[in-house]
């Protein structure tokens, strides 16, 4: 018990001394474990997002079903990457706690966020 709780107390204080370490920067263990959580929670909103941002260049038609598939796409992605950020927070990788998808949750950059150009179809 006692090599258990001696253990604990040094992954503890290493835990606590990263943290401490990385608060100067702007992202930081504690941004690195929210954005996790946020894409846990809210990647949901990926569904709704991504045939929205399809139908700014395309039609009904093919922004709902390609906007659908795209959006079931993300929120998989994004489940993932929230996973993988919230395990690994104390930790900064990647460097500077940098968000490993961008952008960094479903609903940021909301007014900037472009679908991608679209190569010219002939028609």
């Amino acid at each position: 018990m006692k090599k258990y709780l001696l253990a604990c107390g040094v992954i503890g204080l290493v835990l606590i001394s990263m943290v401490s370490t990385s608060l100067a920067a702007e992202d930081n263990a504690f941004t690195k474990f929210g954005r996790g959580m946020a894409n846990i929670l809210i990647s949901p909103g990926e569904l709704y997002t991504q045939p929205l941002l399809l139908s700014k260049n395309n039609d009904a038609p093919i922004a709902i079903f390609g906007g659908l598939l795209k959006g079931t796409a993300m929120f998989l992605a994004r489940e993932g990457v929230g996973l993988y950020e919230v395990l690994t927070f104390p930790f900064p990788m990647p460097k500077g706690y940098r968000p490993i998808i961008e952008p960094a949750t479903t609903f940021t950059d909301w007014d900037t966020r472009q679908p991608q150009e679209q190569p010219d179809v002939i028609r």
